[in-house]
């Protein structure tokens, strides 16, 4: 066993970690005077003067009060153990280079993540008794809480992961733990699609577009929520909430050239529809619908969203906390009770689809036009609140959607509408 006093090691000024936390240094230097000494030697150069790995345990030297144990033997006062590059096997190398990355400073968190993974991996190769708090331990300190176990038990769970290409540009943990969680979702929500098509069901989804139905003088309500037409898509919005759809002026030219003939030829004589919309395009709306023969409502119903909405450039105006929606009327149907045009619903910020509405606001909606027994049509169901607000005003729903993410979650909406187990999802 060779040792050095720890200020005779030179510690090279290129070195990335620069500072250390006096508290943890202190914990450490209590664990390296227990019976069970020092673990590990630091490691050197051949030079046996310049460090290379173990900068930390030198650092706690500085709050070590009497000599410790190392491999069986007793050191000299204020020495160390060490070992040089020479003499390490390979997996001895790895093993330094991990216990020396979990403490650099300078990576990346998928970089962090990988080496505490891979630092318990390998002391699960040599203990399979190696426990979550022991490599916490071995990282943070004697004293390790249970908040710093969390945190390694959640870089272990993640690390499978890393290839993904939703957990390589995410900006922190927290955002691709989010992303995994939905993509693990989406992928049972697929899984079940199949399931439900051959299920006899009372509402009814499609994977298709909807404009492309045969159905004429069905329906007594249209609710939809179609693009807006303000390029979302296109928005650099990351954190698993990206809009994949086209939101381009282009889709909406399509949507004000063939939703509202496409409404008239589905409705009965008598019939509502309720339209989503951006308030910017409005009057383009009202004006198609006016032309595809609908007598439209000259204001906007508003929906206040509460305190959520797109910040967008708030240093010299406002959030975005509400959205408008057309209603217009075919023949002489009534609404149900009077009611105002402004409606305050929250919108939740945890919902699977980035535009997704909640069902309280469909169901709110609807109960304004139905009746028991109506049925009612979503052209762009999205996430499918339409299915469970249909359920709530007693009436059948049918959707269409050709985004076969969006559609896995519109089926699990219906699943819930029809009384079927929720998704449940580790």
């Amino acid at each position: 066993m060779k040792s050095i006093h720890h200020k005779e090691v030179i510690v090279p000024d290129n070195r990335q970690r620069k500072q250390f936390k006096e508290t943890s240094l202190i914990e450490l230097a209590e664990s390296l005077q227990k019976p069970h000494g020092q673990l590990n030697p630091i490691v050197l150069r051949n030079d046996e003067r310049t460090l290379i790995c173990g900068e930390r345990r030198l650092k706690a030297m500085e709050f070590v009060k009497r000599p410790f144990i190392h491999d069986g033997q007793q050191l000299l006062d204020g020495h160390i153990a060490y070992t040089t590059l020479g003499e390490l096997t390979p997996e001895q190398l790895y093993e330094a280079e991990l216990e020396e990355n979990v403490q650099r400073e300078d990576l990346t968190w998928q970089e962090r993540v990988a080496a505490i993974a891979a630092l318990h991996a390998f002391r699960l190769d040599s203990d399979p008794n190696h426990t979550v708090k022991a490599t916490a331990q071995e990282i943070f300190g004697e004293k390790v809480s249970g908040r710093k176990q969390q945190e390694v038990q959640k870089a272990i769970d993640l690390a499978p992961f890393l290839e993904d290409v939703l957990v390589q540009y995410a900006p922190d943990e927290k955002t691709a733990r989010k992303a995994i969680k939905n993509e693990l979702m989406n992928r049972e929500r697929l899984s079940r699609v199949d399931a439900l098509g051959d299920m006899d069901t009372t509402h009814k989804l499609y994977l298709k577009d909807g404009f492309s139905t045969p159905l004429t003088n069905y329906f007594d309500v249209i609710l939809t929520d179609p693009p807006y037409g303000i390029d979302i898509h296109t928005k650099e919005t990351f954190d698993a909430d990206t809009h994949e759809y086209d939101d381009s002026d282009e889709a909406f030219t399509k949507i004000l050239s063939s939703l509202p003939t496409l409404a008239y030829r589905t409705t009965k004589e008598n019939a509502h529809l309720y339209c989503f919309c951006d308030i910017r395009r409005f009057t383009e709306l009202l004006v198609a619908f006016e032309l595809g023969g609908w007598q439209v409502w000259p204001r906007p119903i508003i929906w206040d969203k509460g305190n959520t909405g797109s910040y967008g450039n708030i240093e010299y105006g406002f959030r975005a906390c509400y959205d408008s929606i057309l209603f217009a009327r075919k023949g002489s149907k009534k609404v149900t009770a009077g009611y105002r045009d402004v409606i305050n619903i929250t919108q939740k910020t945890n919902q699977a689809h980035p535009a997704g509405k909640p069902v309280e606001l469909f169901s709110e909606l609807l109960k304004r036009s139905v009746l028991p027994g109506d049925r009612v049509a979503d052209f762009f169901c999205g996430s499918g609140p339409i299915f469970p607000a249909a359920t709530n005003n007693k009436c059948i729903a049918y959707g269409w959607e050709i985004n076969e993410k969006y559609h896995a979650m519109a089926a699990e909406s219906l699943r819930q509408a029809e009384g079927l187990a929720p998704l449940q999802t580790e």
